[in-house]
């Protein structure tokens, strides 16, 4: 019985998880595809027939936990230039099918990577969403310009723009690091139609918000965090990376909690970071869903009733041990070896920076 990681060398929150895993005496195997022997992969039919990830069998009775599997594939050193392009192809076509064999093995998926892929998708959770009873903002997304043009004549107030994926990059000349956030288009606003097609995007209504609220699922529970920011920001999360809001546990109303259950039973997932935003008539708007979110954060502003235990508790809950003592939060940061996350070649590289000014 295995708790298996999957997640790349450099990731702050699977290093956590797994030193304090390891520290209450678990098995813990860490591993992401790559041309190393450790890295390896393998599924067979007919010969030793199942799964295996560097040698490892995975078995009904393991949890898996497909915590970040998407980061690039370096290619074998020895690989000839003409035959990279090939390789890397190759490469995300197995980790695909890896990916999606998981769950045909029986064992326990945070979370199954059908059901990951499936309410990834924006669209999929908002009409998810409002077929559970959830409040959904007025969308459109669209790179055509009468649509939003459209909406920005229904609504009342102003439109936010939202993009599909975070994007973060640095300005090679300045250094300037830029984040693609949510930005407001203002009602008078009139940019040229050519603006819409530079990009698709998310336009929504703008919710005059009292406050946003961070809920992470942890299997059956709900971990629920009023977030304040110092002028109401659109977009919390920068501000959270430079140590500038507060976070506060709240209890859920009953309704919206039976809603978000509703939700993550018909999309099939056991963890999740939802956000949602809540006006000054205490009407609550679901926003998003991140199946495999960030939730780490809240535990350096509150480590003693953060999620760093519950987390543990979770993927261990399939051992057969009832007196696990788990480390704190505190400990890990004491204690689990440090890594150079500046070295990380990623999506989240201009990021990396500007969070270290908080510490």
């Amino acid at each position: 019985m295995a708790i298996i990681i999957i997640a790349p060398e450099l990731d702050e929150h699977a290093d956590w998880i797994e030193w304090g895993l390891k520290q209450s005496g678990l098995q813990v195997i860490r591993w992401g595809l790559g041309w190393e022997q450790e890295y390896s992969a393998s599924i067979t039919f007919g010969m030793r027939d199942g799964m295996y990830l560097a040698g490892h069998r995975i078995e009904p009775e393991d949890t898996v936990w497909i915590r970040r599997p998407w980061p690039s594939i370096a290619p074998h050193p020895s690989l000839a230039p003409d035959e990279v392009k090939f390789a890397s192809s190759e490469y995300q076509a197995f980790r695909k099918t890896l990916l999606m064999n998981i769950e045909l093995t029986g064992a326990f998926c945070i979370n199954k990577w059908s059901a990951a892929n499936s309410i990834e998708n924006k669209s999929v959770q908002l009409a998810l969403a409002t077929k559970c009873g959830l409040s959904v903002p007025t969308t459109v997304m669209t790179n055509a310009s009468p649509f939003v043009r459209e909406l920005q004549e229904t609504v009342t107030g102003d439109v936010v723009h939202k993009s599909y994926l975070t994007h973060t990059w640095v300005h090679e000349g300045s250094d300037v690091t830029y984040a693609c956030e949510t930005t407001r288009l203002e009602r008078h606003d009139k940019l040229p139609d050519e603006v819409f097609a530079y990009a698709p995007g998310i336009y929504q209504q703008k919710i005059e918000k009292e406050y946003d609220v961070r809920i992470t699922m942890v299997g059956e529970e709900f971990h629920a965090f009023v977030i304040t920011t110092r002028k109401k920001e659109l977009d919390w999360r920068f501000s959270n990376l430079l140590g500038k809001v507060s976070m506060e546990r709240m209890a859920l109303p009953a309704q919206v909690q039976a809603g978000l259950r509703r939700f993550a039973d018909r999309a099939g997932i056991v963890f999740g970071c939802f956000d949602m935003a809540v006006d000054g008539k205490e009407n609550w708007w679901f926003l998003e869903v991140n199946q495999a979110g960030q939730f780490l954060g809240v535990d350096w502003l509150h480590p003693d009733d953060g999620l760093y235990r519950p987390m543990l508790k979770f993927l261990s809950s399939r051992e057969p041990f009832s007196d696990l003592t788990f480390p704190t939060f505190h400990q890990c940061l004491a204690q689990c070896p440090e890594k150079d996350y500046g070295v990380r070649v990623s999506n989240e590289l201009p990021y990396l920076t500007v969070a270290q000014e908080r510490t």
